[in-house]
C-alpha cells in the first residue's frame, strides 16, 4: 500500500520537475555508488519499454524502491511468469508480476536525486535517496 503511494507520489514530481532533456553521455558514479552524505540510496534501471517512456519510467522507480526496501529491511518475493507460444503464423506472450512485500509498517520515503538516460542503448538510471 505504502509502496503505491510512494511510487504515485515520485511519479507526479518526477513529470513536474523541470529537467533538460539533454543527458550527460558518461555514466555517472551514482549509479555504482548510490549513497550520498548517510543517506540510503538505490539505482534502478529499465531498458526501453513497449508501452513507451512512462513505462519505462514507472519500471525504473519501481526497481528502485524495491532495492531501497530491502536496503532498510523490507522483505521482498518477487515471481515473474511468462508464457510464448506459437499458433500458425501468429506468435503470442504473456506476462504476469507479483510482489509480496512485507514491511512490518514500515514506510519508505524516498525523493528522486538524478535520472540518465545511456544515450547508446536508451536505458533509463533513476537514483532514490531516502528521505
Amino acid at each position: 500500500m505504502y509502496k503505491i503511494i510512494i511510487l504515485l507520489t515520485l511519479l507526479l514530481f518526477s513529470a513536474c520537475s523541470s529537467k533538460s532533456d539533454t543527458y550527460p553521455s558518461k555514466q555517472p558514479l551514482w549509479i555504482n555508488s548510490p549513497q550520498k552524505e548517510g543517506n540510503i540510496g538505490a539505482v534502478g534501471s529499465a531498458m526501453p519499454h513497449f508501452k513507451g517512456k512512462a513505462a519505462q519510467r514507472k519500471l525504473a522507480i519501481s526497481r528502485a524502491l524495491d532495492e531501497l526496501a530491502q536496503q532498510q529491511g523490507v522483505d521482498i518475493k518477487s515471481s515473474i511468469i511468462r508464457q510464448e507460444g506459437r499458433s500458425n503464423e501468429k506468435t503470442h506472450s504473456s506476462s504476469e508480476i507479483y510482489s509480496i512485500q512485507n514491511s512490518s509498517h514500515k514506510e519508505i520515503k524516498a525523493h528522486i536525486e538524478a535520472i540518465w538516460v545511456d544515450p547508446r542503448t536508451q536505458e533509463v538510471y533513476i537514483w532514490l535517496l531516502s528521505d
